[in-house]
């Protein structure tokens, strides 16, 4: 398994869009407007590279506390997603 190394450039602002990702070892951090998915698995191992991920992860879920703190009018939940129609590809 491949290290990851965050950098400044791996910069993920939460909330900010909804295309932006970052990966931290295994698990894969996707940014959205309304939530953000994290989706895969890491391994946070009693070494350095661990540590790493470990720092990696506590300072963006800071910033996704900061975020919703900052945030006045936050809801108590947000509202059921509606559908989206797809058309048949088949038809």
């Amino acid at each position: 398994m491949t290290a990851h190394h965050p950098t400044a450039t791996d910069a993920l602002v939460p909330f900010a869009d909804n295309s932006a990702s970052r990966t931290i070892g295994g698990m894969t951090v996707e940014n959205g407007t309304d939530s953000i998915a994290f989706y895969g698995q890491t391994d946070l191992s009693r070494d350095r590279t661990g540590l790493e991920r470990a720092r990696a992860l506590l300072a963006f879920m800071q910033q996704v506390v900061a975020a919703l703190e900052a945030q006045k009018d936050l809801p108590d939940a947000l509202p059921p997603r509606k559908p989206a129609k797809v058309a048949n590809p088949f038809a």
